[in-house]
């Protein structure tokens, strides 16, 4: 399983190499992202692509380092994998 990043990665690479791959990303990007091998999809993880024009900048922003009540929950109750961070040593 890649960690989200190395996903980013692959996924920039392939877009620049596979105008096709480019175009079926953009119409559904988590479907065709969940059918590339190594890379498993949790349930409820939401995946949005945004392509940068002549006209359009698109800024992804980290997530903020506040939890919310959600991420509390889910940290109190021990399932670090559906935040997508590792768990704890």
């Amino acid at each position: 399983m890649r960690t989200i990043s190395e996903m980013k990665a692959y996924i920039r690479d392939r877009v620049m190499e596979d105008e096709g791959f480019r175009n079926r990303l953009i119409a559904d990007p988590k479907f065709v992202i969940s059918t590339e091998p190594g890379i498993v999809m949790p349930e409820g993880f939401d995946v949005q692509v945004h392509e940068d024009s002549s006209t359009t900048a698109h800024f992804v922003l980290p997530p903020s380092p506040r939890l919310t009540e959600a991420d509390l929950a889910q940290v109190a109750g021990g399932d670090w994998r559906r935040m997508g961070r590792p768990a704890p040593e």
